[in-house]
């Protein structure tokens, strides 16, 4: 587990913090080579458990939401070669 330090909202350091679905994206990356015959679908993991895998996402939101409620789960995309995303804050504002 990766352990970060952040700043609350009073502005002090809180140290020791796990990143968030941390857990979740542990169990996703060692259930991969298992996955990867529904590349395409979606799997819910909840905590170190891997609730199914469904064929739309919000089949997939559905049934997490039947089975964990509120508490937080991660729907995921099957991808055997996951598509890098970039965002940058350093954009100028828009000036109409």
């Amino acid at each position: 587990m990766r352990i970060y330090g952040c700043i609350n909202l009073d502005g002090c350091l809180v140290k020791d913090v796990p990143m968030e679905f941390e857990q979740e994206l542990d169990v996703y990356r060692h259930e991969l080579p298992n996955l990867i015959e529904h590349e395409g679908k979606f799997v819910v993991i909840f905590g170190k458990s891997l609730i199914g895998i469904f064929g739309t996402y919000q089949d997939a939101l559905t049934v997490g939401y039947e089975k964990c409620g509120l508490k937080p789960f991660l729907v995921k995309k099957v991808e055997s070669v996951e598509q890098v995303q970039f965002f940058t804050r350093d954009i100028e504002p828009c000036r109409t």
